[in-house]
């Protein structure tokens, strides 16, 4: 039976590589020309033909992706193709996409379907796979996306997304094991993956659980033990696990800390002849018996390298070597001076920018093409790029050049999706009332690497709206140059009884002289009317009527026009600049006014802050201010100094203290001192930022050119006392404080005030 079979199969085969056809003729085609496919077929009229033939042919055709079905049959002494041709796309569609929108759906197509292209079902599965994994990383890990086709005649079709995005998945909870020396609280404060509170309802997006910050909160968390003192801390594992309902994550972090270390000793050693290690020791700032920092250890390496470089060494690195004594629980760090192999930069690449121009990453370079390759520089091109807030993420890498002694750098940038922010609030304060504000900034207009902004604010006293523009690079020169543009209405009513209004610009440019130490140089034109507002009614004044009694301040009414050259050295060692905890920072303010316009005068201020930790949580604050003005002509009580209010001697009502007429109108000093004593301590998490403080202050404002008979004026020392809670990440979207201040020394013509609210852009 079997060997019967057997010759039955051989007999068909035989059977079938004997075929031989006449004439192939195709059924179905439309679009398509036969000489397009002709080249497909291995079968030939009057040639014999077999299975494999067939084979080759179907699979030459559908390689040609005209065809969604293809069907081969014979017909009398003719061959039949029968084929059914692939619709053609007339339009491509989405409905029901709001997270994400038409133009980043689009983008993700990026033309493999389209008006024009023919209908694949292979490219469509692509393509829906491609949406899910966006959508996910949009937090939309629910979102179902189905194909529809609407058919119009001519074998055209209308290619329709039909998308359901679901609800944002939240993360509900996060959870440490393994954590002994930090609390939860603490580490979730580090993470850029948040969980889901009622107080975050302004900040939606930072609790919506996304697979890539994870990643980024791993590297986040190494950090911040190996900077604490734990060389051997590692993250054993994470997971993130979806609730059955899809609408929230539960993510664990499994963590390993290892023990804490500190430093036994540091050296630094030279196996370069021609440098010696004596002059660079300094920069090993690490102290024995000092907790475990790794960064700090990599930042003495980079200094060390970067002295080296800069002093025609180009072709050097430093080696950091650490040794643990596991028993005692200390680290020796061995710094080893090295030399390189000799290269040079052939090129720069710059890759991944769509928006930035080329010209302005380029600016940033530190090394240039037929440098020496400084590995310092290098570096240092990378944290410049950085710092420009214009991407995600930068890499520099170098490949073989065309010798052995050339390489070519490959800078690689990621371009933020927007480098453009709306900021809104509002404000509350005492002294200009309650208000809001609504601003709007592009920190990369264009590409160019300008920045444009536009405020406007409005309060009970205050109102007004500026616009400026800065380019960091003023004509790709190592100094920013801008200009601001504004507008704005002061009430006064209840200090001096004037309303003021001014219009201004004020063109400046400010520059780096080091890392640490900045100048900035400002022109400011201002147009300004003030006029006298009677008690008695709404009515205004250009000057005071004359059936009002003896006035100080008669001659500083009307219109005026003020003409101000400032320079401002500002000097920052503090470890932080929005939140500092240690080190310093001084400034020195020098103006004169009197370079045209109607007023005329100079002021210098210098004021300063130390910051010192008691504690991992406590910090002192020491922050002090003087003043000097020197009137010529046309000075307005508004140019000279007062203090009070929620930043200036607390406990004393804004303008509270300084010189005041008779009537009870400030009038200002042309002298000015403060000194504040404060212990700052967290009352919240760092995400929140809420902080309590504890202050004692002093200072004192006086000096005028009335006489003595016709003012209230005393240079004695002012005190007051008290607490403030400063939410520095209010959700208002300014900076707000409630001070409660009480005056431990005062003058009867003070004005004290005990509660305070500040709430300023």
């Amino acid at each position: 039976m079997r060997k019967a079979l057997c010759l039955a199969v051989v007999l068909c085969l035989a059977d079938a590589a004997a075929d031989i056809v006449s004439k192939i003729e195709f059924e179905g085609l439309d679009r398509v020309e036969i000489e397009a496919i002709e080249d497909c077929l291995a079968i030939k009229p009057n040639k014999s033909y077999g299975p494999a033939d067939v084979d080759a042919t179907l699979k030459a055709l559908f390689k040609k992706d005209f065809f969604s079905h293809i069907k081969i049959i014979k017909r009398s002494d003719a061959l039949v193709i029968k084929c059914q041709e692939k619709p053609m796309i007339d339009r491509v569609a989405f409905e029901g996409n709001d997270v994400a929108s038409d133009d980043t759906l689009k983008n993700i197509i990026n033309d493999r379907v389209g008006e024009g292209r023919l209908y694949s079902m292979h490219i469509i599965k692509d393509i829906l796979s491609d949406f899910q994994m966006t959508y996910k990383a949009l937090g939309c890990y629910s979102a179902v996306i189905v194909p529809k086709i609407i058919r119009h005649p001519g074998n055209r079709i209308d290619l329709v997304f039909e998308i359901n995005e679901g609800s944002k998945t939240k993360v509900q909870k996060i959870l440490f094991v393994g954590n002994k020396n930090f609390s939860d609280d603490e580490l979730k404060d580090l993470l850029e993956t948040k969980e889901a509170k009622v107080w975050r309802f302004w900040d939606y997006d930072s609790h919506v659980f996304r697979e890539e910050r994870i990643e980024v909160d791993v590297e986040t968390l190494s950090s911040f033990y190996k900077n604490n003192g734990y060389p051997f801390f590692m993250v054993v594992s994470t997971s993130a696990e979806m609730d059955f309902d899809k609408k929230s994550h539960y993510c664990t972090f499994i963590l390993e800390e290892g023990d804490k270390y500190t430093i036994k000793s540091t050296s630094l050693e030279s196996k370069v002849k021609k440098v010696k290690v004596d002059e660079f020791k300094k920069y090993i700032e690490i102290k024995k018996g000092s907790i475990y920092n790794e960064a700090l250890i990599n930042a003495c390496k980079d200094n060390v390298r970067g002295v080296i470089s800069l002093k025609d060494n180009p072709f050097i690195d430093v080696v950091v070597d650490v040794d643990y004594d596991k028993v005692k629980k200390t680290a020796t760090v061995k710094y080893t001076i090295v030399e390189r192999p000799r290269a040079f930069v052939e090129r720069i690449e710059i890759v991944g920018n769509t928006r930035t121009l080329d010209r302005v990453i380029r600016r940033e370079f530190t090394i240039q093409e037929g440098d020496a390759l400084n590995l310092y520089k290098i570096q240092r091109t990378t944290e410049l790029l950085k710092s420009l807030d214009y991407f995600d993420d930068v890499q520099i890498s170098d490949v073989n050049g065309s010798t052995d002694d050339r390489r070519i750098l490959i800078v690689s940038v990621k371009e933020k999706e927007s480098t453009a922010q709306f900021r809104f609030g509002l404000n509350v304060n005492d002294a200009d009332g309650f208000g809001g504000f609504v601003g709007f900034v592009e920190n990369n207009l264009m590409g160019t690497g300008n920045s444009f902004s536009a405020d406007v604010s409005w309060a009970q006293k205050n109102h007004g709206i500026k616009l400026g523009i800065f380019n960091p690079r003023f004509m790709d020169l190592n100094f920013g140059a801008g200009v601001n543009i504004g507008a704005h209405q002061y009430n006064r009513k209840s200090v001096d009884q004037s309303v003021n209004k001014s219009a201004y610009i004020s063109p400046f440019i400010i520059y780096s002289i080091r890392n640490d130490l900045r100048h900035r140089i400002s022109y400011t034109l201002a147009f300004n009317d003030r006029r006298w507002w009677s008690r008695d009614g709404q009515e205004t004044y250009a000057r005071v009527p004359d059936n009002v009694a003896v006035y100080l301040m008669r001659d500083e009414f009307g219109r005026y026009v003020s003409s101000e050259i400032s320079s401002t050295l500002f000097f920052n060692r503090a470890d932080n600049p929005y939140d500092p905890r240690s080190g310093y920072d001084i400034a020195l303010t020098n103006s004169f006014a009197g370079i045209g316009g109607s007023v005329r005068y100079f002021k210098n201020e210098l004021g300063g802050n130390y910051y010192y930790p008691l504690s991992q949580k406590l910090t002192f604050i020491t922050s002090a201010n003087i003043g000097h003005l020197i009137e010529s002509r046309g000075v307005r009580s508004g140019h000279r100094y007062t203090l009070g209010g929620g930043d200036s001697l607390r406990g004393f009502d804004s303008y509270g203290v300084g010189p005041r007429d008779l009537h009870g109108n400030s009038i200002g000093g042309n002298k000015f001192w403060t000194l504040s004593f404060m212990v700052k301590a967290p009352l919240s998490t760092r995400e929140i930022g809420i902080n309590g403080v504890v202050f004692l202050d002093f200072g004192s404002a006086w000096g005028t050119k009335y006489a003595s008979s016709k003012v209230n004026d005393c240079s004695s020392t002012r005190a007051s006392a008290g607490v403030a809670i400063e939410w520095a990440k209010s959700p208002l979207g300014s900076p707000m404080s409630f001070v409660f201040g009480f005056s431990l020394r005062k003058k009867k013509f003070d004005e004290t005030q005990t509660f305070t609210l500040t709430g300023l852009m």
